[in-house]
């Protein structure tokens, strides 16, 4: 049998060239795109980290403009000298002093306009001085960590930037600021570790990198030391679940970094790349669509050409190709039309003869047998076995009698489901006394008893049973013939408790009767013709009579039994 995989069709094959065709464009096109992608991040890279590394050269400015004003303070005498040798810079002697200082303080720290707060710390007492808050005192400032920071300097400048976990410590510091601090006398060697502070707003640096920000969705941070500073836009959860650019630049102990959402920076790219895949897919479809019409207008008509012929090999001899083509396709399946017609009326005649003949074999053999001379010689058997006093010849003989004169007379095809059941008792009861080791039990549905079936069909399935299963055991065993109406018509049940039958040779049987159909009614001449004949005829029979509906189910196992079951429509049997 030809048969055609979806590999190997001719519809694929197309396919798969249309699109080895395209598959250079899409190789190039795909290289392209990751190409230019891969140099505008590499650009997009190159110029944000140069943007970075100019914001902190500001920041670093602004940290040198620091470094420069705390340094001026702490070489200015005139504060140096008065903070110089004293225990407590808050005791009355010493309130016009700090008054001076203060001032002097605001007039150096007004000129850069991000200081925002100067102190000046005695390290001994913790009391000081402070450009806003006046006079403080901080009695702990030598265990801050800040101020063992600065000591450790010995005069270089120190920046703190407090946590806001730090800042709630202390009255005098704020996460807002970013610290500077000194020691006071950067030329001397004062014993008293004086230092200076100068507060600058976080705001200042939030101005030289806010230009950085060019979208809502930009996050920059600054940080010092590793240490996070300040941050310009904060992102949601929702937002940094996103992919992300993020690009870091250092100089010195300041870095900032940047992140961005990458849908934002290579927006046009990304444009650019949906678009290049908008170009494949339509080709690709493109390619698919053409093959699609060299399939309906070539290679489908050959695949309904192909599947036709995969029918009619099949059995199905009324198979016709549908079309409406004019063409050299058209007239090859006008061809195939004429020739399956052709075929399938001379398989018809061939059956309609073989189904005569039959029937003439069958009456030629009914002819052959006189029925008054079986009648007569039976009876003679009967009184001679009567006079010599043999019981159980006489009921054999009678009881056979009895069985030839319903199976060949009345000239009728079909009887009654009681009639048959009765027919079969002068049988059943004739194998009774030869075996004498079975019983019988009959349960006919009441619904089921006037139904017409064909005649002798039960005959050979309770021959079989008697015979064969029954024979077979060696002890006393039960034949069961019962009838019920199902959903697949008049169901006969024969079944017995003999020696059953083994796999091999049931898988054997089946595969038999399997073989014969409503349209293969003949038994084939395949097998040997004595092999199942009983079986075999029966199928072949109601097949026959009733037509495709019509079963013949066996069911058995090995030394428990079995069982036939035969399914016969209503309707047939009703226009029987």
């Amino acid at each position: 049998m030809i048969h055609f995989s979806r590999f190997h069709s001719i519809q694929s094959k197309l396919t798969v060239t249309f699109l080895l065709i395209l598959l250079p464009l899409v190789a190039v096109s795909i290289f392209a795109n990751y190409y230019s992608q891969r140099v505008m991040n590499e650009q997009i890279g190159d110029r944000t980290k140069g943007a970075l590394l100019t914001t902190l050269e500001y920041v670093d400015q602004l940290s040198k403009s620091m470094d420069q004003q705390t340094l001026l303070i702490g070489s200015n005498p005139n504060i140096v000298d008065i903070w110089s040798n004293i225990d407590n810079p808050l005791s009355p002697e010493h309130l016009y002093e700090i008054h001076t200082v203060q001032q002097q303080l605001s007039a150096l720290t007004n000129v850069n306009g991000a200081v925002k707060e100067a102190y000046i710390v005695h390290g001994e007492s913790g009391n000081g001085v402070s450009t806003v808050k006046g006079g403080i005192k901080w009695p702990d400032v030598k265990r801050e960590f800040w101020f063992r920071q600065t000591i450790d300097a010995r005069g270089g400048l120190v920046i703190y930037v407090p946590t806001s976990k730090y800042a709630g410590r202390s009255e005098y510091l704020s996460d807002d600021m970013i610290y500077y601090v000194r020691l006071l006398d950067v030329l001397g060697n004062n014993k008293e570790p004086n230092v200076m502070i100068l507060a600058v707003d976080k705001l200042s640096f939030r101005t030289i990198i806010q230009h950085l920000q060019t979208t809502g969705n930009t996050d920059i941070s600054l940080f010092y030391n590793d240490g996070f500073v300040l941050e310009t836009n904060p992102l949601s959860e929702e937002s940094r679940s996103k992919p992300m650019f993020t690009i870091k630049a250092e100089s010195g102990l300041w870095s900032i970094q940047l992140e961005q959402p990458q849908f934002e920076l290579f927006q046009l790219s990304g444009n650019l790349q949906r678009f290049t895949y908008l170009i494949i897919l339509v080709s690709v479809l493109l390619a698919i669509w053409m093959a699609w019409l060299a399939y309906i207008g070539i290679t489908k008509p050959l695949h309904q050409l192909s599947g036709a012929f995969r029918q009619f090999s099949r059995g199905n001899l009324t198979v016709q190709v549908e079309h409406k083509r004019k063409d050299e396709l058209g007239f090859v399946m006008n061809a195939f039309n004429q020739m399956a017609a052709s075929q399938r009326k001379m398989i018809e005649d061939d059956y309609e003869k073989e189904l005569r003949l039959a029937k003439a074999e069958f009456s030629l053999l009914q002819s052959q047998i006189n029925p008054h001379f079986l009648y007569n010689t039976l009876d003679s058997i009967y009184s001679v076995a009567s006079k010599k006093k043999v019981p159980e010849i006489s009921e054999m003989v009678i009881n056979l009698a009895r069985f030839f004169r319903v199976s060949l007379g009345k000239g009728k095809d079909s009887f009654t489901l009681a009639e048959t059941a009765l027919h079969l008792m002068y049988y059943i009861r004739v194998q009774q006394i030869r075996t004498d080791h079975f019983t019988v039990e009959i349960d006919l549905a009441e619904e089921t008893k006037h139904l017409p079936i064909l005649k002798l069909i039960l005959q050979p399935v309770v021959e079989n049973a008697i015979v064969h299963g029954l024979g077979g055991s060696p002890d006393e065993g039960k034949l069961y013939i019962r009838s019920r109406i199902g959903e697949a018509g008049l169901l006969l049940e024969v079944e017995d408790t003999g020696a059953g039958i083994g796999e091999d040779k049931l898988s054997e049987i089946k595969r038999e009767l399997d073989g014969i159909t409503s349209k293969t009614y003949r038994i084939s001449q395949d097998s040997p013709p004595t092999r199942y004949y009983g079986l075999k005829n029966v199928k072949s029979r109601i097949k026959l009579f009733y037509g495709e509906a019509a079963e013949l189910l066996l069911y058995s196992k090995q030394d428990v039994g079995t069982k036939v079951t035969l399914v016969l429509p209503l309707a047939k049997e009703k226009q029987a």
